[in-house]
């Protein structure tokens, strides 16, 4: 042979342990020393374990006394396949486990291992459990030339009995010490490994949001750090076929035999995770849903290297207990922080809101008191009170008491949204001539601030739309372009494509930065500080629950410093055809007189 192994058709002279001699074959000798093997066993170790030796053509180079006692056989010249005569290797259900996983035949193969308990059928039908390792031997030219297996015999299978309620009352514990849910979840997996299992994954996948592998756990410290590494480096996708377990798609327990390479071939990536996945080992595997209140948050995995010894019942009826418990532990832990996230919400909003309403009433109060005040001296004196005074203060009162109603207004268009009582009138409108009467409307007050209003609506785009909700989107986003525009020309345009109806407002002020674009149509959310920018924080998540109920989008484009696009497509509804080819140019009511300066809704 190439390797220097001497193939032989008997078995050759055992030294009074079983093992061989140095002299049996120099080359083997030297591959089981390199490889830190012991060539001899003396004593009492070598009485209580067995030993077998076979060479790479399936010749048995040593097979001691104790191997014979494990295996119920006398020493057998050859060995076929891995498969000892009249022995199996047999999982916990009784089948016969294939001649390829048994683990004389995945040394001679290459593979290393480790020690783990397996369950042998002997010739005579007893069967033994008996904690074995087996590792390759090289020879000379650096290729497997021989497997070597060691035996122990143990009493029972370790881990057998499953104390249940224990564990799930050290689970219940556990999870009941803190609110932080992801910091409990890895002392979890540690009371199921090495009880039940050599690892464990938890994996949550939350809708919208990419899977995560929230804790993981192996027994064994090296194949711990290379699981995390696995998962670090390689993190399930669920976009990329047989990535996550079947649990994710069916939502019943899956089971995985053995990850076989097969199985390897078929999820790795590259060759490099193709390593990884062999190097953390064979295993077994047992996945359980994580469900709760009818939805499903992830799963829970068990990891088992021997793979004769499978999952049975009561172990996944408690796995299926300790998932279902977990699950309600993460999910009622996020109702306490969403409870905790509403509660700080409404604080701020109540401050903001006191605020808010606060300044309309200081300077409508002053005005009224003063008011009071020239209106009783100047009758002490019989005198008349001016009329300018007056029509003064009654300009104030009624700028200030509009902006108390829009406040009002807008408080009570959350708490109908919030209901489900946003109700819609609708009626056929033109969208352009809607956007000129609010231009038109709010021209005093842009002139005042030096700011310039532009429409570009070529044409009518007509629809059905409710008028009042309609002009509240319209006037939400030219109070808001106003509002942040810093003086800089505000830019409506107004066009038709087909069945689809597109306003946008740009302005050329401070803009928006990136991570605030997609919070700010939420409530009570701005993106500056309410010190310098006054407002609820409702307008624009009005805005986008009336577009949204009409059946449209809106969207915001910017960059801090250049401005913000806030972009509004609507669907134009059950419309005559010839409405999508109108040509008048539109413009404002032609008896519409200028109102008074409106005040715009911070947003």
């Amino acid at each position: 042979m190439s390797s220097g192994v001497t193939s032989s058709s008997s078995c050759p002279d055992p030294s009074p342990d079983g093992v061989p001699e140095p002299s049996a074959d120099a080359a083997l000798t030297q591959g089981l020393a390199e490889q830190g093997l012991p060539v001899r066993v003396a004593g009492a170790e070598a009485e209580a374990e067995g030993w077998i030796l076979i060479e790479r053509t399936g010749a048995v180079l040593a097979f001691n006394t104790q191997a014979a006692f494990h295996f119920g056989i006398p020493a057998p010249a050859r060995v076929e396949h891995g498969r000892l005569p009249g022995c199996e290797w047999v999982r916990a259900d009784g089948t016969p486990l294939p001649s390829h996983e048994s683990p004389l035949a995945r040394a001679l193969a290459g593979e290393q291992v480790d020690a783990s308990v397996w369950e042998v059928l002997r010739p005579d039908g007893t069967r033994a459990f008996l904690r074995a390792t087996a590792v390759p031997v090289k020879g000379g030219d650096g290729q497997v030339a021989a497997a070597l297996l060691r035996t122990h015999g143990v009493e029972a299978l370790p881990g057998a009995v499953l104390d249940a309620s224990r564990l799930l009352a050290e689970a219940g514990a556990l999870l009941g010490e803190a609110v932080d849910a992801e910091a409990q979840l890895e002392p979890l997996l540690k009371l199921l490994v090495p009880a039940l299992g050599d690892g464990a994954l938890l994996i949550l996948k939350a809708p919208g949001e990419p899977v995560r592998v929230v804790a993981s756990l192996h027994a064994d410290a090296g194949r711990h750090a290379l699981l995390r590494e696995l998962l670090g480096r390689y993190p399930p996708d669920s976009s990329l076929p047989g990535e996550l377990p079947e649990v994710f798609v069916s939502g019943a327990v899956g089971r995985l035999p053995i990850l076989s390479e097969e199985h390897v071939a078929a999820i790795a990536r590259d060759a490099e995770h193709a390593r990884l996945l062999r190097e953390v080992g064979p295993h077994g595997c047992l996945s359980v849903p994580l469900g709760a209140r009818g939805g499903m948050l992830g799963a829970l995995m068990l990891l088992r290297s021997n793979v004769l010894r499978a999952f049975d019942a009561d172990e996944e009826r408690f796995l299926s207990e300790l998932a279902h418990r977990t699950a309600l532990y993460l999910e009622n832990a996020r109702l306490l922080r969403e409870a905790r996230e509403a509660v700080r919400q409404r604080d701020e909003f109540l401050g903001i809101a006191s605020h808010e309403l606060k300044t309309p009433l200081t300077p409508l109060s002053l005005k009224v008191q003063l008011l009071q005040k020239q209106v009783v001296v100047l009758a002490r004196e019989g005198r008349p009170v001016p009329t300018e005074k007056v029509a003064e203060t009654l300009d104030v009162v009624q700028r200030q008491v509009r902006r108390l109603s829009g406040l009002v207004d807008n408080l009570l268009d959350v708490s109908r949204i919030t209901a489900g009582r946003l109700r819609l009138e609708l009626e056929e409108l033109d969208l352009a001539s809607v956007a000129a009467e609010i231009l038109y409307r709010f021209a005093p007050a842009a002139a005042q601030h030096g700011t310039e209003l532009e429409l570009n609506a070529p044409v009518p785009v007509v629809g059905r739309w409710d008028r009042l909700r309609l002009e509240q989107v319209v006037t939400n986003l030219v109070s808001n372009a106003l509002k942040y525009g810093a003086g800089h020309p505000v830019v409506l345009g107004v066009e038709g494509h087909g069945t689809l109806a597109r306003l946008t407002v740009k302005d050329h002020g401070i803009g928006i930065a990136p991570e605030d674009l997609a919070r700010i149509f939420e409530r009570f959310e701005r993106a500056v500080s309410d010190r310098h920018y006054g407002g609820l924080g409702l307008g624009l998540y009005i805005t986008r629950q009336i577009v949204e109920a009409f059946g449209g989008k809106v969207r915001a484009t910017s960059e801090p410093g250049q401005g913000s696009t806030f972009i509004l497509e609507l669907p134009r509804g059950d419309i005559p055809e010839e409405w999508l080819t109108a040509h008048a140019a539109p413009g404002p009511t032609a008896d519409l007189e200028p109102a008074p300066e409106p005040e715009p809704e911070p947003s």
